[in-house]
């Protein structure tokens, strides 16, 4: 996802004070586990498939779309909100440890986080940008628990969007795609770190005592045999109905497999 991209085609989220905002229940990282000693899989929701965001299906990255917004056959979510609020349900059944909703322009939209936060009891990301405060508070507004924040977008902000986030009980899941990125969330303490697509080489760089999440293209149980031990967790697109629950639903139970077993 070209995030400079997206800031550009949107204004400025409206000012909010923190003391509008309520504090979030659901922590984001309770069912995230740390070490790399097991895999998670965070289901996608968006209305067409985001620029870097992988979907489920036999896809490779090289088969999305180039342009932000535009379709993947496998990724999207027609329907409106309430389809995405139904599937959310749907996939909470699933005991997985988070949901993700795009809300990107092309991508979903701000209602389509809040129709998801009240569906579903797991714990929501906000996958957009989430670069300044005002952002932030308009996503906890909406009912996120966990917002993606891009550290190159970020910059010199990200320490204390960090902890703006900390003191309304929202985590925010840093995203990095450089080595410098990389430091720079380190230097934020970020709770939770997201390795931009194609970055997986950095992996390496980030601390086994935090989270971190995988958006690698996931097409079968063996994409996520590849992603074992290296992260603790993959973002996966996902389409609508049934054939789109069924798909995590196996990817699901093909990360909780032990190798071998």
């Amino acid at each position: 996802m070209d995030w400079r991209q997206v800031e550009s085609t949107r204004p400025p989220a409206p000012r909010v004070a923190a003391s509008e905002v309520r504090p979030s229940i659901r922590d984001f990282t309770q069912y995230l586990g740390t070490g790399r000693a097991a895999l998670a899989v965070i289901p996608l929701l968006a209305r067409h498939t985001p620029l870097g965001a992988h979907s489920s299906s036999t896809d490779t990255a090289g088969d999305h779309a180039a342009s932000l917004g535009a379709a993947s056959p496998s990724g999207d979510v027609p329907g409106g909100n309430g389809a995405l609020a139904a599937l959310a349900a749907e996939l909470d059944a699933l005991e997985i440890p988070a949901l993700a909703v795009a809300t990107a322009p092309g991508a979903g939209t701000l209602d389509d986080l809040v129709a998801v936060a009240r569906a579903a009891s797991a714990p929501v990301l906000r996958y957009d940008c989430v670069a300044d405060e005002n952002r932030l508070y308009e996503s906890r507004l909406a009912g996120a628990d966990a917002v993606l924040v891009p550290a190159a977008l970020a910059g010199t902000s990200l320490p204390r969007l960090v902890s703006l986030a900390r003191a309304i009980h929202v985590v925010c899941v840093v995203e990095v795609a450089t080595a410098a990125d990389s430091a720079a969330a380190s230097a934020a303490a970020a709770p939770v770190v997201a390795l931009a697509p194609g970055a997986l080489a950095l992996a390496s760089t980030i601390s086994p005592r935090h989270p971190l999440v995988a958006q690698e293209p996931i097409a079968s149980a063996a994409d996520l045999a590849r992603l074992r031990g290296v992260v603790d967790a993959v973002l996966v697109a996902t389409g609508g109905g049934a054939e789109g629950a069924q798909r995590i639903a196996a990817l699901v139970e093909a990360a909780e497999t032990e190798p071998g077993s």
